[in-house]
């Protein structure tokens, strides 16, 4: 089944059948149900510009970066891009002290392009906010400049970001229809 949707033979695989997606799947060699996850949360317009960053790392590992060592534990299981919701909202968690609660409002805020409280939200993540018991990336040793990178990063993603729950309802399903096309 995996060596069908290698070869591009995605015709009638749900979520898999445009000519777009079935490049991806050939360059992505799909081997496991996490590799149709990740396509599938991948090919929307934010996260489809780390398309060819993901398909070059997970090919050769040494092509694997992260802004600050904290991100790896994040970000790993993706090669270093940021993919799904959950992974923002850990970023915020571990990077910036963000609670569960404030790290998913913010998540909200940004796929809602609310830009004041964008914005808000960028201050605190970099600087923290002791009002909310935020501590700041720069607190936690993280560069100002770094800190503005990622945040950059998790908003040009975030407004297009599928969760992980939903992209492996949608991948299983894609298996199963590529399962009974190559059976």
């Amino acid at each position: 089944t995996f060596q069908m949707l290698s070869a591009g033979h995605t015709s009638g695989v749900f979520q898999m059948e445009s000519a777009g997606m079935t490049g991806v799947c050939v360059g992505l060699k799909p081997k496991d149900i996490e590799d149709i996850t990740a396509i599938i949360a991948l090919y929307r317009p934010g996260p489809m510009e780390s398309i060819p960053r993901f398909i070059a790392s997970k090919q050769d590992p040494k092509l694997i970066s992260y802004r600050h060592p904290s991100l790896e534990p994040i970000l790993s299981v993706t090669y270093g891009c940021i993919v799904y919701q959950e992974q923002v909202i850990e970023i915020f968690r571990r990077l910036a002290g963000f609670s569960l609660g404030q790290a998913d409002m913010v998540r909200r805020a940004i796929s809602k392009k609310k830009a004041k409280e964008i914005e808000k939200e960028r201050h605190a993540f970099v600087y923290g906010d002791a009002a909310r018991g935020i501590t700041g990336c720069v607190a936690s040793g993280i560069s100002e400049s770094v800190a503005q990178a990622i945040y950059d990063e998790i908003f040009d993603f975030a407004n297009y970001a599928f969760n992980k729950a939903h992209a492996v309802a949608y991948a299983i399903v894609a298996y199963q229809t590529a399962w009974l096309k190559a059976n």
